[in-house]
């Protein structure tokens, strides 16, 4: 039986997995991170048994205020809806984290779906990552409106994207599902041209922005 093989939607894009020449004037780096894992968590906030089980695992409460994430050692959480979070991890640990989220909900009605094959992460970094988003998109991330710690779904160059503020006005995440990823990355190659961009070789990394985290934290094989 032949092995499946594992790809990141942009193979393709040489730049993407090896990096480019950096212009002498860098004005925003673009990386991606394939291969992280990506779970999707349905539950209601208000079940106290679905709040406890998720901190108990993930180190943290899962934030309840909308358009917020919260961190615990090596997870993310981030707010997409009132019943809805984005779990981030790195990918080899992944089943654990399925794993152990799978158990201490067992028996509380809540859901727990892994995304990761049909997703991929794209970060922006720089003095002009600011400039470069606001070329396909609405959304105002200025620092006043969108401080580190921010998240939301919205529309980038016209495709659906989930953006998490690692730093503010200067650092940015971009979660974009496998189809749309290859325009995507093409697009923000584009738009960041004129800034002077650097291309990172693939970094199959969780980035943390150093948020404290509301409970001691716990590894998904401590859980």
């Amino acid at each position: 039986m032949s092995e499946i093989k594992i790809e990141s939607p942009l193979v393709d894009q040489v730049e993407a997995v090896r990096g480019n020449s950096a212009p002498a004037k860098v004005g925003v780096r673009m990386t991606e991170h394939p291969f992280l894992g990506q779970i999707v968590l349905r539950g209601k906030s208000s079940d106290t048994a679905f709040t406890a089980a998720c901190a108990g695992v993930l180190g943290c409460e899962v934030p309840t205020t909308p358009n917020t994430y919260a961190e615990g050692q090596g997870v993310v959480i981030a707010w997409m809806g009132p019943t809805e979070w984005l779990v981030l991890v790195d990918g080899e640990s992944t089943p654990a984290w399925l794993s152990a989220l799978r158990g201490a909900l067992a028996d509380v009605h809540a859901g727990v779906l892994d995304t990761s094959g049909g997703q991929t992460l794209i970060s922006l970094e720089g003095p002009a990552a600011l400039d470069v988003l606001a070329k396909g998109s609405t959304l105002d991330l200025h620092p006043r409106v969108a401080p580190t710690g921010f998240c939301t779904r919205s529309l980038l160059a016209k495709s659906a994207m989930f953006v998490r503020v690692v730093e503010a006005g200067q650092r940015f995440e971009i979660v974009v599902r496998r189809s749309f990823a290859d325009y995507l990355w093409q697009w923000l190659v584009d738009a960041g041209g004129e800034y002077g961009l650097a291309i990172q070789p693939a970094e199959s990394t969780l980035v943390l922005a150093g948020l404290q985290a509301s409970a001691p934290p716990k590894t998904a094989t401590g859980a």
